[in-house]
């Protein structure tokens, strides 16, 4: 899962940072416990669940642009990814065009059997030629455990050559094409383990497209079969509800239980009346087979889940996002907001605040977790609801 993202010369992010990077986390108990005492903000990692709240145009979509940039640059190379998902150039991403995008992703992986944790950080800079054609400068991918003196490069590649690591040993190599990442050509064999969970994990983060008139795009003749993974428009819904059942009947009827107990229009109803539903399916309804699925995305970023949906359901909603990050451990949902009912659900740690200055030349922005702003941990602590305190202004403030 993810513990922590720098972001540095991507649009409005100059060098922005959310969670907690490699060198945080090997920071001694008793630093983070001085910097408290003295009054310093201290690295908050990345939670199950994270909500992103601030007023418009303060940088909470382009995060996620972000991050689509950068599963599609390490899958498909940079310059698709620059032209794709509405984006129109690489050099039209940078906020310098003279400096070249860096991005740091701070992953930890727990092994279950062995009780063991891992950290991997991921460095990827990507550059542009006199032509503006994006390239991959450098590539490094570092490792650490508790009880390690210093953490190790497993992979680091500059302008194409470099090495990675296997079983110690280290293996030269060299790109033949400066559009392919290596995390991606080494990623994709699985004897480079930490190498290959990292780019799986890149490689499966899912950004969901559900809108709230999205039932007039749905196909009038979708293929029929099973589907295993809901597609990010939802379109696909009766074909995964046809797969869970043929291939998954215990999760097929938990799901159908679900929605039969969750969505108004189908309590006292039945499996058909379910499967009728899905001809025009509410968002709910999409999200709670989203959350569903059997085999988890690592990541679900989604805008504004709350759109359209009643109080009610709004706490249905809630309710399952939590239960989906603790019955999934590792996977994590991100998801930005303007409604601070759903904040009711949260702690001060899952909740990041994007703002920026008044003045109209000010680009910059800041980003800040709410359990570094005093007076919201102080109320919290109290009782009062997270939502109550967004809502009297003082995360704005």
């Amino acid at each position: 899962m993810l513990l922590g993202i720098r972001i540095q010369n991507y649009g409005l992010f100059k060098d922005d940072c959310i969670g907690a990077l490699l060198s945080d986390i090997r920071k001694a108990p008793e630093q983070s416990s001085l910097a408290i005492s003295a009054g310093m903000d201290v690295a908050h990692p990345l939670n199950g669940i994270e909500a992103l709240i601030g007023r418009n145009h303060t940088g909470k979509s382009m995060f996620f642009s972000f991050l689509s940039f950068v599963q599609g640059a390490v899958i498909k190379g940079p310059a698709a990814a620059s032209t794709e998902a509405g984006r129109n150039g690489f050099s039209n991403l940078l906020g310098d065009k003279d400096k070249p995008f860096i991005a740091t992703l701070c992953f930890k992986f727990y092994d279950a059997q062995v009780k063991d944790t891992t950290y991997v950080q991921y460095r990827l800079v990507i550059g542009a030629n006199m032509h503006g054609k994006p390239h991959f400068e450098e590539e490094v991918l570092t490792l650490w455990r508790e009880g390690m003196d210093e953490p190790k490069d497993i992979l680091s590649f500059k302008k194409g050559v470099g090495f990675v690591l296997l079983k110690g040993e280290k293996i030269d190599g060299e790109m033949n094409d400066p559009q392919t990442s290596a995390l991606h050509a080494y990623g994709a064999l699985k004897q480079f383990y930490f190498t290959s969970c990292t780019y799986k994990e890149i490689m499966r983060w899912f950004f969901v497209c559900f809108r709230k008139d999205q039932t007039i795009q749905l196909p009038e003749n979708m293929a029929p079969g099973g589907h295993k993974h809901l597609n990010n428009e939802g379109s696909n819904a009766k074909n995964v509800l046809a797969y869970l059942k043929q291939e998954k009947p215990g999760q097929y009827k938990m799901v159908m239980s679900r929605l039969l107990e969750a969505i108004p229009g189908l309590r006292d109803k039945d499996e058909q009346a379910v499967l009728k539903h899905f001809n025009k399916p509410d968002m709910l309804a999409l999200y709670l087979l989203l959350l569903a699925d059997p085999s988890p995305r690592p990541l679900l970023l989604i805008e504004s889940p709350d759109e359209g949906l009643y109080h009610d359901m709004l706490d249905v909603l809630a309710n399952e996002m939590r239960e989906y990050s603790i019955q999934n451990p590792g996977c994590q949902i991100f998801f930005t907001t303007h409604n601070p009912y759903i904040l009711e659900n949260l702690s001060p740690s899952e909740i990041w605040v994007f703002s920026r200055g008044d003045k109209t030349w000010d680009e910059s922005v800041e980003i800040k977790c709410a359990g570094s702003i005093p007076i919201v941990t102080e109320m919290y602590e109290q009782g009062v609801g997270l939502g109550a305190i967004w809502y009297a202004g003082h995360f704005d403030n």
